[in-house]
């Protein structure tokens, strides 16, 4: 099961140059290879700064408006991320910034409204996720925070299923969720920064790894451009790079890909164009086929390989194929999806 938090959530070649990237090796080889393999940097919430020292109050905040490196946080807005070579197929993340707005009254904070933006996950042209999360700026600081987020799985077949969501001010934990930080308003080298607040569903911390750096990817080349690190606080494996740049905001992403298109371009480029954001999908162009294998064998299948009690079975597009996601709880009291090819029975993967 993924989710965009995006922590993230998240890059192969889309077109002839790859990603030149003026930084550091260590940097450069994490952006090159996907997936970042990297021992966790810090172990604690502890070691990143929280909301309640920003001094965040309903007064300051407002849900619309631009910071100089993050995407236009205005109605309308829409972005595209691609990573071709997804291990679940052609993977395609698209965000759109909604007209509606959200409302917040947050102990401590008081009342306000926070931005709606949706990011819809593309696997081989069909809609595998949906998440809509709660941005707004601080308009002293102009800082990017957010306020938690709604995620939802589609599947094949349209239907949506909710997996979970977040908001700040309501319990977790021992206490309540608190706002993240998602771009400070004046980010520094070396800068840390607790990004998602919620300690039993979302949580995680921002290092500001590199600044000054340039990127080429096939929406364009971008300089003076940032490098952020986030870090699961929960699972501190779960790492992702990402990549800002002046007047586009996120053009790089360890986990979902580099920036394709984006209407905060210039219209004389060509990835300015995106009107295929948001565009009905056409399911007859990768049908489901169907199954050889039931769930019951599926399931008896996946527990050969992971032993526990089975909790959900459901059909999902993996590793480029249509799988049967067994979801086991193990012994330990952790989960783990094992995805059965549905007409071969044949393991593709586990998660």
């Amino acid at each position: 099961m993924t989710t965009t938090s995006r922590p993230n959530g998240w890059g192969r070649t889309l077109c002839a140059a790859a990603v030149a990237i003026t930084m550091g090796m260590q940097g450069a080889a994490a952006m090159a290879s996907g997936d970042v393999t990297d021992p966790p940097r810090w172990t604690s919430a502890n070691d990143f700064s929280p909301a309640r020292h920003w001094n965040v109050k309903a007064a300051n905040i407002v849900p619309h408006g631009t910071h100089p490196l993050f995407f236009p946080l205005v109605p309308g807005h829409r972005h595209v991320l691609e990573l071709p070579d997804h291990l679940d197929g052609h993977y395609r993340r698209e965000t759109t910034v909604l007209e509606a707005t959200e409302p917040f009254d947050i102990p401590g904070i008081g009342a306000f409204r926070t931005a709606i933006v949706q990011d819809d996950e593309i696997v081989d042209g069909t809609v595998s996720q949906r998440t809509l999360t709660w941005m707004a700026i601080d308009r002293t600081t102009n800082s990017v925070l957010t306020f938690g987020e709604e995620v939802w799985e589609i599947d094949e077949a349209g239907k949506r299923a909710f997996v979970n969501s977040w908001r700040a001010g309501e319990p977790a934990g021992d206490g309540l969720a608190e706002p993240g930080l998602l771009m400070p308003g004046t980010p520094t080298l070396g800068a840390r920064f607790v990004f998602y607040g919620n300690d039993t569903t979302a949580y995680g911390g921002s290092e500001i790894m590199e600044v000054g750096i340039t990127v080429v990817v096939p929406a364009g080349q971008f300089s003076n451009c940032l490098r952020v690190r986030d870090q699961g606080l929960r699972v501190l494996t779960d790492i992702t790079d990402r990549t800002w740049c002046p007047g586009v905001g996120l053009a790089l992403d360890s986990s979902d890909g580099k920036l394709v298109a984006s209407a905060a371009l210039p219209k004389g480029n060509p990835a300015s164009d995106v009107s295929s954001v948001g565009q009905p999908r056409d399911s007859a162009a990768h049908p489901r086929p169907t199954p050889k294998i039931s769930p019951d064998q599926a399931t008896r299948i996946a527990l050969q390989l992971v032993t526990g009690k089975v909790t959900d079975v459901k059909i999902e597009r993996k590793r480029g194929k249509s799988v049967y996601t067994v979801e086991i709880m193990t012994a330990g009291g952790g989960e783990k999806d094992v995805f059965v090819d549905i007409q071969t029975g044949e393991i593709v993967g586990t998660e």
